[in-house]
């Protein structure tokens, strides 16, 4: 899913970067559009925390703009790492006014995703652009789609590491969303590995029947 954008890059200079979605609540490519019109992304400082190994230099912090609010908690995609906001830090001299996070970056996933014996571990931006993908792709609110929103609803509120053991058609859903996103945006490198897994599973399936055939 990518309702929103993050750019991301040190202080002095800002460039662009895929990361996650904005608008949680609502239906309809035009509600949708709507909302992101509206917003104003705001810039970021982000700080890695300090190394345990004193012998490894320490990272420099970098500048994200984000179209969505971020809080302590939030994970954020940058560049080809996630990042997880812990705690509130000491804006910066050159810019006072701008709010910064101390960050791990190195986080837990939020959800696991099954396709068979393919694992696919996503983070909080992941799963807020499925959830926008989700909803754009099938409004209707069929029954996959529906264990699709409630496995996102409980993985982002729900605690870390949850499990998302969906059917076929669940899958499928899945499948549709995401080609989706790759129209609109770059995949983030979580959904780019869950979109191959996708692909692999449902080309497995049509193994078998030829398979079978052959005997």
């Amino acid at each position: 899913m990518s309702l929103g954008r993050v750019e991301v890059g040190h202080p002095a200079e800002v460039s662009r970067v895929s990361d996650a979605g904005t608008v949680e609540a609502r239906a309809g490519r035009r509600s949708v559009t709507k909302a992101r019109a509206r917003v104003q992304p705001c810039l970021y400082t982000l700080v890695p925390a300090p190394n345990a190994d004193p012998g490894v230099p320490q990272r420099l912090p970098v500048t994200v703009r984000c179209e969505r609010a971020l809080r302590v908690g939030s994970q954020v995609w940058v560049q080809h790492e996630c990042w997880e906001l812990v705690a509130r830090d000491v804006a910066p001299d050159d810019a006072p006014q701008r709010a910064a996070f101390l960050c791990a970056t190195s986080p837990l996933p939020r959800a696991r995703i099954l396709a068979a014996a393919r694992e696919t571990w996503l983070y909080e931006p992941d799963l807020l652009d499925l959830a926008g993908a989700v909803r754009r792709v099938h409004a209707d609110g069929t029954p996959a789609t529906r264990t699709i929103q409630a496995a996102i609803r409980a993985a982002l509120h729900g605690g870390a590491e949850v499990e998302a053991n969906l059917g076929g058609e669940a899958l499928r859903v899945l499948a549709h969303a995401i080609r989706g996103l790759q129209i609109s945006h770059s995949l983030s490198p979580a959904l780019q590995e869950l979109r191959q897994n996708l692909n692999q599973h449902f080309d497995d399936l049509k193994q078998v029947p030829r398979e079978r055939s052959t005997r």
